[in-house]
């Protein structure tokens, strides 16, 4: 039986075969098997769901997308329009389902696994690193990698590793998460700071001590020489108070 064209599938009519369901059935369970192609492939099935994944994600990174096949113990009414979707609940990354229902002649739907990989460039540590190094961009290179293996951002900028701290370790080759890394203390408890409060046509300046640790653009709390406590944002060891 022919496979299911990817005319049907973009949703123009499709003509199915007189025999009714069985030969239905047999046209959509001669899906193509998985296949490890990383360029598109010419298989108009795969072909069709492509342009549906790229409708959803977008085409700025490489996909690769593995179609699986039909369940043949599932007997279809005879269908003349069918349309790809993406069912309720469903993402389209990594090992998923995109849907296919008929549109004209009968009701039903019926889901096909698919694997889909999203290729990007991100940095993957040049050698073994652990909690609370000092990174630079030197510690890490660009490199292709899926995405959809790991469930956190990643780091796409080697520049960004710069004056960073790692809170978990990292093995040589592995992609560095933006959530492993932390912008050490600018400030420590204790440390003597500067205190701008800002008002409505005023500005008064004063000393103060952190009573915690922050970093460049965090909210600190200070006490003030009164022994006031007041919360302002850390810029270059100066606490910024609005009023």
């Amino acid at each position: 039986m022919r496979r299911l064209s990817v005319v049907c599938l973009l949703l123009l009519t499709c003509g199915w075969p007189a025999a009714g369901a069985r030969a239905q059935l047999a046209a959509l369970s001669s899906l193509p098997a998985p296949a490890a192609a990383a360029a598109p492939s010419a298989d108009p099935t795969e072909a069709a769901i492509r342009i549906l994944v790229e409708r959803e994600l977008g085409t700025r990174n490489r996909l690769v997308i593995q179609v699986g096949q039909f369940d043949t113990r599932v007997q279809l009414a005879p269908c003349a329009r069918a349309e790809p979707f993406v069912p309720p609940g469903v993402r389209l990354w990594g090992r998923t389902q995109v849907g296919i229902r008929c549109t004209a002649g009968a009701s039903w739907a019926i889901r096909l696994p698919v694997n889909i990989q999203v290729f990007a460039q991100v940095a993957v540590a040049n050698g073994p690193l652990t909690p609370g190094t000092p990174l630079s961009a030197a510690d890490a290179h660009l490199e292709e990698f899926d995405l959809t293996r790991e469930n956190a951002p990643l780091v796409t900028d080697t520049t960004t590793l710069n004056g960073k701290h790692l809170t978990r370790s990292v093995a040589a080759g592995q992609p560095l998460r933006v959530d492993a890394l932390r912008t050490p203390p600018s400030i420590n408890a204790g440390d003597p700071v500067q205190i701008i409060v800002t008002g409505q046509g005023f500005t008064l300046a004063s000393e103060g001590v952190a009573l915690s640790s922050g970093s460049e653009g965090q909210s600190l709390r200070v006490r003030t020489e009164s022994g006031r406590v007041v919360a302002g944002t850390l810029r270059d060891r100066t606490i910024e108070v609005r009023l």
